[in-house]
């Protein structure tokens, strides 16, 4: 009972901070020094992602068959074959790819040397309030009008990559560049999440690599349960807080918590 506790605790705290802008690896940091949670192993770690990616792909499922369907149009017809809105799509296809390199590069490049900031508490507070600012300022701004162009898109893309920096929120980040972009506020939180399926993605694949999975059923059915249904709920929130201009009031927590974290740290 005791492990079916801690495995649908670790799956709701993956679940929320995943897509909230509060920084999931931030609030692992917290928990291994303040709460001396150890580490929970890839098999875990590779089920509560999964069930964050699935919660992410059911949840824009109709635009996710939107794009793929026009990506099979692209191949039977070549691109003047199409129609304007599935034109839109395969553009839309194309910037999420580009978008995706900075962060692919960056993790393949650093992983192995941010390592030692999961132990740095100062560091990872520091990192909460520059993500509370950036969140606050960016949230700050009026109704988006402009497109999702490829520059932006590039720019949301590589906003992305900071996110390897513990405390740094991947979601608080791109869609808050998105904002600052001036970017349609619905068109900012679907590009964001539709950039976080190949990042979530390639985590559980980069932890299978080399890794031996192992576990209960019962358990790791629990800690995907929690992963999926918090992430769902999740991300539900962040499109609200996004579209309904309150996406800045996370920065109420994550500043407050940045500066708490630095004195007793």
């Amino acid at each position: 009972m005791i492990e079916l506790l801690k495995a649908c605790a670790y799956g709701l705290v993956q679940g929320l901070t995943e897509f909230l802008p509060v920084s999931s690896s931030g609030h692992l940091v917290i928990a291994k020094h303040y709460l001396a949670v150890e580490d929970v192993g890839i098999t875990m770690e590779v089920i509560t992602h999964a069930a964050t990616a699935l919660a992410v792909i059911i949840y824009m499922r109709r635009r996710i068959a939107d794009i793929l369907g026009a990506a099979v149009r692209l191949m039977r017809r070549g691109y003047g074959g199409l129609d304007e809105s599935d034109r839109g799509d395969v553009n839309l296809l194309a910037m999420l790819v580009v978008a995706s390199i900075p962060a692919a590069v960056v993790g393949i490049i650093v992983r192995d040397r941010v390592e030692g900031l999961f132990s740095d508490v100062s560091g990872t507070a520091g990192m909460l309030i520059v993500t509370g600012l950036f969140v606050y300022f960016t949230g700050r701004f009026g109704r988006g009008e402009k497109a999702l162009t490829a520059p932006r898109a590039s720019l949301i893309g590589l906003a992305q990559a900071f996110a390897i920096i513990p405390g740094i929120s991947r979601s608080g980040l791109t869609v808050g560049t998105g904002l600052a972009l001036g970017t349609d506020r619905k068109k900012a939180f679907e590009f964001a999440l539709l950039l976080s399926i190949p990042v979530v993605l390639g985590a559980v694949a980069f932890e299978l690599v080399g890794g031996r999975l192992e576990g209960g059923a019962a358990v790791l059915s629990a800690a995907f349960a929690a992963a999926f249904v918090s992430g769902y709920l999740a991300i539900s929130l962040l499109f609200r807080s996004v579209v309904g201009n309150r996406f800045h009031m996370f920065a109420y927590y994550l500043i407050p918590a940045g500066i708490v974290l630095l004195i007793i740290g």
